[in-house]
């Protein structure tokens, strides 16, 4: 009798073992969608059990759900308007990504970003993947221990071996909860039909373990230092770079402390928010090794602020040298922009709105800006810009020109920030502002090993643009050469 019941128990174990490692059932992640607490950027809202999203450049929301294990999180939807990506916003262990299909202005799709490498550069690269507005698609993300798989209409697109540890978010879809889901339409009016997740294999367990929660997962792992934006990640040489721990409450931020050995001097220019960490980090340490001094100059003189996942440590957050407005020409021997949208608030002689209002700039520092290019201009000194930086020099007028006008130029393939463009209906990409200023363009990624905008750097004379962040190391050296040969 007593091996009967024993026989009983262990079966009935391993039954219910096994019913608990089956796959999940799908759950609805929109029913009980609210607007105030889960939209980050754009106008959304829930109609007859489907979520639609206004054409708003990177709009996007959180959703209710921070796995811890395995799972899959899939979307119905329709693109209503507009040629710019969809983006799933998945997490996995440490990291959070995307899974984005039509992206980049090149109708590519794949996972972002990889080790800091966006679609364009990283192996999941996946081109001619156009949706097509008014047809009804499905993006499917699997999420396993070892590796992360992408679909769209079942078809794989994008593969990668990854425990979570390599991935990021690309700045235009970050969300507060690094360790929630998330959806994003990139200036495109898109309605989500389903939006779905469910639990694989032992993964239930988990959740059942959270059930008293609502959250099928671990403690949310919100960004810990509030509005300074502090990676709780930061490596150790965090402090020692900017004299805060990556735990202290107080911004890590860098101030220029380097003194040229050579008698140069650059004048960096970055913008108050959203510059570009890497545009601004790696040409800086190259600068700094050929023996050049880097002087750091912003809008005003106050904390300036990083793009998100921009390749910073820490807060990434800088406290420029000096405002823009007290810069001399006659004190440098070159200047150069870095990118990242915020370069927008320099452009002296555009014509359009941004939405983000920090990025439509103040009247007297562009017109500031204006006047210390066209005294570099005058006294032929080196001018430079990276990536969106790129466009400060379009739109700069010089005896009523572009500095651009009829140069050879690299230009940015990404995408410019949401807003009205004179005479276009769509947002477009960065490098528009080059061409229609006059600039001689080089193909995208045609400098080199068309494989990568790595070496993508262009030399005209005195005038020197980097491509985007990718090149941004192989500017600086070129700087750092032009200046000390100079």
């Amino acid at each position: 009798m007593n091996r009967q019941v024993i026989y009983s128990a262990v079966m009935l174990f391993f039954q219910a073992t096994v019913l608990l490692a089956e796959d999940g059932p799908w759950r609805n992640l929109i029913k009980s969608f609210d607007a105030s607490s889960q939209t980050v950027a754009g106008t959304w809202r829930l109609a007859d059990g489907e979520l639609t999203t206004g054409a708003t450049g990177g709009s996007r929301i959180t959703l209710p759900f921070e796995p811890t294990s395995e799972y899959e999180f899939r979307v119905s939807f329709t693109r209503r308007t507009g040629v710019h990506s969809v983006a799933l916003i998945f997490a996995d262990g440490p990291g959070q990504a995307t899974f984005e299909v039509d992206a980049w202005g090149q109708h590519l799709a794949g996972l972002q970003m990889i080790g800091g490498r966006g679609i364009r550069d990283n192996a999941t690269r996946t081109e001619n993947q156009t949706l097509e507005n008014g047809r009804r698609y499905t993006m499917r993300v699997e999420v396993r221990r070892d590796k992360v798989r992408a679909f769209l209409d079942d078809k794989l697109i994008a593969e990668h071996a990854t425990d979570g540890a390599d991935l990021s978010t690309h700045g235009i879809w970050q969300i507060p909860n690094t360790s929630s889901l998330g959806l994003g339409a990139h200036d495109s009016e898109t309605t989500f039909h389903s939006v779905e997740v469910r639990l694989i294999g032992d993964a239930r367990l988990m959740a059942a373990n959270s059930a008293t929660t609502g959250q099928p997962g671990v403690p949310s792992r919100r960004n810990p230092a509030g509005s300074n934006g502090t990676s709780p990640s930061a490596s150790p040489s965090t402090a020692s770079e900017s004299g805060t721990g990556p735990n202290s409450d107080q911004p890590a931020m860098r101030r220029s402390a380097v003194r040229g050995k050579t008698g140069k001097r650059v004048l960096l220019v970055i913008a108050n928010q959203d510059f570009f960490y890497r545009e601004y980090n790696d040409p800086r340490q190259e600068l700094e090794r050929a023996g050049i001094a880097v002087d750091v100059a912003a809008g005003t003189k106050t904390v300036c602020r990083p793009h998100r996942n921009s390749g910073e440590q820490g807060s990434g957050e800088v406290m420029p040298d000096l405002a823009i407005t007290e810069a001399k020409a006659d004190n440098y021997d070159a200047i150069m922009f870095s990118g990242g949208w915020g370069s927008s608030m320099y452009q002296y002689s555009f014509q359009g709105r941004y939405g983000n209002q920090s990025y439509n700039g103040d009247p007297r520092i562009k017109q500031a800006v204006n006047k210390l290019l066209t005294d570099f201009m005058r006294q032929d000194k080196i001018v430079g810009a990276l990536c969106h930086g790129v466009s400060v020099l379009a739109w700069a007028r010089v005896d009523g020109r572009s500095i651009l006008d009829g140069r050879k130029a690299v230009g940015s393939p990404r995408q410019s920030p949401g807003g009205s463009y004179p005479g276009l209906r769509d947002v477009p990409l960065s490098r528009w502002n080059a061409e229609v200023n006059g600039a001689r363009l080089t193909p995208v990624r045609s400098i080199g090993d068309p494989r990568t905008s790595e070496d993508d750097v262009m030399v005209d004379g005195k005038i020197i643009t980097g491509e985007d962040d990718n090149s941004a190391r192989l500017f600086g050296r070129t700087l750092a050469n032009l200046v000390n040969r100079d």
